[in-house]
């Protein structure tokens, strides 16, 4: 299985300081869902300006993880609402679904193994 984030690199981010990490996987918990309907609504309306403001708060906070694959779809659904490219956007925000899932599952299991 292919690193869905830097583990290393958002260690020496948080300073190694588990508890913190875990603070901030409950914040994108609680955060996430309500950024992917906003994202997954203003997609099914069509409504480009919409996507812009969810999609780039989503973006910031997966960089955070480090997690490029899943920071890259936040920017790919935010620059297609930017430049109103809205043809591909369902595709695009179930690749932004699917990457932030996997993500979330992995800090998950990452927690959960560092702190045996």
């Amino acid at each position: 299985m292919s690193e869905v984030f830097d583990q290393q690199a958002l260690m020496e981010r948080v300073d190694g300081d588990l508890e913190f990490l875990e603070e901030t996987v409950e914040m994108l918990d609680e955060d996430c869902p309500d950024l992917l309907r906003q994202i997954q609504e203003a997609a099914a309306r069509v409504d480009a300006e919409g996507l812009v403001g969810p999609a780039h708060t989503l973006k910031g906070m997966l960089a955070n993880f480090c997690a490029t694959a899943a920071e890259t779809a936040a920017r790919d659904v935010e620059m297609m609402g930017r430049e109103n490219r809205m043809v591909d956007v369902e595709a695009a925000v179930t690749a932004l679904e699917n990457e932030t899932r996997g993500l979330r599952d992995a800090l998950h299991e990452f927690l959960e193994a560092a702190q045996r």
